[in-house]
């Protein structure tokens, strides 16, 4: 009897199990670490193993529970109840969530501010992009894992600024960095582009919402006609463009930038905001 043919999992397939590595030796180190038991709940659901999906699920819950974060405990109940039922630990967790009084109404805003924005970033592109130069041979394996547990921690925080590998590498002064940018443009074929050439108007800075700009890494700087241009940080994110041009209704056309220039353009676009906010105040 001939062996079964093996098929060769996708290139989505690999970077799901690539993240899997990544963030299960995360939790050796920060067993509690919310962002890698979310991400690993969701990789595994993603290649079909629910049993371990569910396990990462319910650590993630009684996580929460102990730390008495009542909205994310909440907002995990729609897939807690997708568990399944006549598991007791999964009734368990349910009845504790259920018995969390809340301390905050998340309907109500007081003084017109926003909660805090949960952060929302791909992490599985992310560190497929740091898989990509890792097996390229453009990072060291103690850098690849130094740039996966920042992104982890990183990705954990309520900052306003974006998470992404290159402003990891940024952040820890690679000396490669510049060497690393040209390679990511010439396999990806997208150019590089500086955005300190463009004077970003109010029109075209604010096309995308804010949050999408800083949870995505990418933001429009001009426009041509019906098409955007766009500056990004990932290109190994294959959903941004389309996520963009759904958002846009127009076509798109990706750069590369560094991160310091991507800063920049952000801090532009956040008082654009701003001032647009103001502007709308009565």
């Amino acid at each position: 009897m001939s062996d079964p043919i093996k098929t060769k999992p996708s290139d989505s397939e690999e970077e799901i199990w690539n993240a899997i590595a990544a963030f299960e030796k995360i939790l050796e180190a920060m067993p509690n670490n919310r962002i890698s038991l979310e991400t690993l709940a969701d990789a595994y659901e993603k290649v079909g193993d629910r049993t371990r999906a569910q396990d990462y699920l319910l650590r993630l819950a009684n996580v929460l529970v102990e730390e008495q974060d009542e909205d994310a405990a909440h907002d995990l109940l729609g897939k807690l109840n997708a568990c399944d039922q006549t598991d007791p630990q999964v009734s368990e967790i349910i009845e504790r969530i259920e018995r969390i009084e809340p301390e905050k109404v998340r309907a109500v805003i007081l003084d017109d501010q926003k909660p805090p924005m949960r952060r929302s970033v791909n992490i599985a592109a992310e560190i497929s992009f740091a898989w990509n130069l890792l097996q390229a041979g453009k990072l060291p394996q103690e850098e690849y894992s130094n740039i996966v547990h920042d992104l982890s921690e990183n990705s954990a925080k309520t900052t306003g600024s974006p998470i992404s590998t290159l402003h990891v590498l940024h952040d820890r002064n690679y000396p490669g960095l510049s060497e690393i940018m040209g390679f990511t443009s010439e396999s990806c074929n997208i150019p590089i582009i500086s955005l300190s050439n463009f004077d970003l108007p109010d029109d075209i800075g604010r096309l995308l919402p804010l949050d999408f700009v800083i949870q995505r890494g990418a933001l429009i700087f001009e426009t041509m006609g019906t098409d955007s241009l766009v500056a990004i940080m990932n290109p190994y994110d294959d959903q941004l463009s389309m996520d963009i041009e759904g958002i846009t209704g127009k076509p798109c056309f990706l750069y590369l930038v560094a991160p310091y220039d991507f800063d920049n353009a952000l801090n532009k676009i956040k008082g654009q905001f701003a001032a647009q906010k103001v502007a709308e105040t009565p």
